[in-house]
């Protein structure tokens, strides 16, 4: 269907596509009326609608089915090179791996700053993790009546002081209060205030002989004040005694860690908390007292995965124009990749003459473990860092602004014979004038 074109409204067989809102100023207007569009192409534009109807090649499907893949190349291939908001290329990464997990655990890493560091070997000694305080009480019989087990009824109070501060906690005891009932009470009313101590209760065994233990610890590992507690625990009618926790059961601490690197032992570094930055760009968790080296390797996971997307990325495009030998592919994308037919084979990829590519797993995985991978993508980096990938996005980039012109023209007749209207239609429709199919 035509809309608004005047006598051509009367031409029904354009059933399969439409041009809506083409006024007397329009683009598609100024277009029937140019001189390099006569008007016997009008009566071909009316033939390639009834051809539409019948072909399996869909123009405009084409169109923007090239276009789409163009953009997805585009995509993977800024991915392999690290373009956008906080990416990073996973070329010329390197991934710090602790040997011994127990250790430490690698949290982040600045991959830029860490290649940028001339580290070589690394190792980390870490002398003690950082711990919080803590007050473990006694194991008390759960079920056991609180006045039995020395509870005075009535008004009590339990106090914590944290650094010059002191918090007071008042609990009720009644004649029928079992003990587990009183430590739920205190450990209620101490984590309901946000005071630096956490209360916890832990319950060993079952039935009569069953026991409760009310504990209490910092909330943040590390020393508040050197040579001093975190906190001290003091009680009315001897009610801390009784659970226990008035006694320091482990002491805080600070982590203490040394990095090692080039073979130099590195200064004594201390922290309140575990989460340490061990410098080069690199974070981690402290989990136990241990030396354990730092292998530097490539991300060679990532690595591959970003060449497989490349791959898959490119075979979708050429697909989409055609993908015959012969048709009307982008020259610049098939230059590209023939003229680097060879080294890619090296890594494991191969270039048939119509441009798809196919991975030998067993070479590809060997120049991933052998750094084969990572030379290819970087080996123009002395004046143009990822040679390869630019070259590809620059052919990508021309698809992307005119997919119309690398759609294989030998799989439509007209369009064979009428390449200048080919390209008006290209251009209406980049514009958003042209193409509304309503197969």
């Amino acid at each position: 269907m035509l809309n608004n074109v005047g006598s051509i409204n009367s031409f029904s067989p354009m059933n399969s596509f439409s041009i809506r809102n083409v006024g007397a100023n329009s683009a598609l207007s100024n277009m029937m009326q140019n001189s390099m569009f006569p008007q016997a192409n009008l009566f071909n534009m009316l033939n390639f609608g009834r051809n539409m109807a019948t072909s399996p090649f869909n123009f405009r499907t084409s169109l923007f089915g090239v276009r789409s893949n163009a953009e997805l190349l585009l995509s993977t291939l800024n991915d392999m090179r690290g373009v956008g908001r906080n990416a990073q290329t996973p070329f010329g990464r390197i991934r710090p791996v602790p040997e011994d997990t127990n250790i430490l655990q690698i949290t982040n890493v600045d991959t830029n700053r860490l290649r940028n560091s001339n580290v070589n070997s690394l190792s980390v000694n870490v002398m003690q993790v950082a711990q919080a305080q803590q007050n473990q009480g006694a194991a008390l019989t759960a079920n056991s009546l609180a006045t039995s087990a020395g509870f005075t009824a009535g008004a009590n109070q339990i106090s914590i002081n944290v650094g010059n501060s002191r918090f007071d906690f008042n609990f009720n005891v009644s004649a029928t209060d079992t003990v587990r009932q009183v430590q739920d009470r205190i450990a209620a009313a101490v984590n309901n205030r946000n005071i630096g101590v956490r209360a916890a209760i832990t319950t060993e065994g079952s039935g009569a002989g069953q026991t409760s233990t009310l504990t209490f610890q910092s909330a943040q590992t590390g020393v508040n004040v050197q040579g001093q507690p975190n906190f001290t625990v003091s009680g009315t009618n001897n009610s801390a005694s009784l659970l226990g926790v008035d006694t320091i059961t482990r002491q805080a601490q600070n982590a203490e860690f040394r990095v090692n690197r080039n073979g130099f032992t590195g200064s004594l570094q201390t922290s309140r908390t575990n989460d340490v930055n061990l410098g080069f760009g690199i974070s981690a968790t402290l989990r136990e007292a241990g030396l354990t080296q730092i292998a530097l390797e490539r991300d060679e996971t990532r690595q591959m995965d970003s060449f497989r997307d490349m791959v898959s990325a490119i075979n979708g495009m050429l697909e989409s124009m055609g993908g015959a030998p012969g048709g009307r592919l982008h020259r610049g994308l098939i230059n590209t990749l023939r003229s680097s037919s060879v080294s890619l084979n090296r890594i494991g990829i191969s270039v048939d003459r119509g441009g798809f590519l196919t991975i030998n797993e067993r070479r590809f995985n060997a120049a991933a473990e052998s750094g084969a991978l990572e030379s290819f993508a970087m080996r123009d980096r002395v004046g143009s860092p990822f040679g390869f990938i630019n070259r590809l996005t620059r052919s990508a980039n021309d698809i992307r602004r005119n997919p119309g012109g690398f759609v294989n023209l030998n799989q439509n007749w007209w369009f064979t014979q009428n390449q200048m209207f080919a390209t008006q239609m290209n251009q209406a429709m980049n514009t958003g004038l042209l193409f509304q199919t309503m197969m």
